[in-house]
């Protein structure tokens, strides 16, 4: 039986659940994934008591429940110390929360402009003009933190599970 339960959407469409996963798998924490669709009225209403803010995803562990991806990578931090969740050295460690809070809460435009579909595959997409300082901000950030601190993330058992979800989002799947 897993130590902890992540309550997580869809692996192809949600990057905030991809955030959770990653910090649980990088705590080397066993969790449960819990999907849920937000289709469902009823599974909105169960998010609803589970989470105050309807999003996912979000941790149960020992009796605590956490959502917000920051808030989760501060407890698994505190709670799997072993871990290494954050780099030793301060001003790794002050560079790392840096990252964190602009990913977090910054690239408005490449969200609304691209949100994330790990099936869509568009030849000669055009990206619209507003998310390419996004992206190419996020390309700078990547090269950085590899170049300085290694990885990367165990992103192909995430993308593989995304690949095999039978429910699609039609919005979301449409040509640009």
């Amino acid at each position: 039986m897993a130590e902890a339960e992540l309550t997580i959407s869809s692996k192809t469409y949600s990057a905030w659940s991809l955030r959770g996963w990653l910090l649980c798998k990088l705590a080397g924490l066993d969790v449960e994934e819990r999907p849920v669709s937000f289709d469902d009225p009823a599974n909105r209403a169960e998010l609803l008591l589970l989470s105050p803010s309807v999003l996912v995803p979000r941790l149960t562990h020992q009796g605590v429940g956490v959502w917000d991806t920051l808030a989760i990578a501060e407890y698994l931090n505190e709670v799997c110390p072993e871990a290494g969740m954050y780099p030793a050295d301060r001003n790794a460690r002050a560079h790392c929360r840096a990252i964190s809070g602009e990913i977090h809460s910054g690239f408005s435009n490449l969200r609304s402009a691209l949100p994330m579909n790990l099936k869509a595959h568009h030849e000669n997409f055009r990206i619209f003009t507003g998310a390419k300082p996004d992206i190419e901000r996020i390309e700078t950030i990547w090269s950085e933190c590899l170049r300085d601190y290694g990885g990367p993330p165990p992103m192909i058992e995430w993308t593989k599970a995304a690949l095999a979800e039978p429910e699609e989002l039609e919005e979301l799947d449409i040509e640009f």
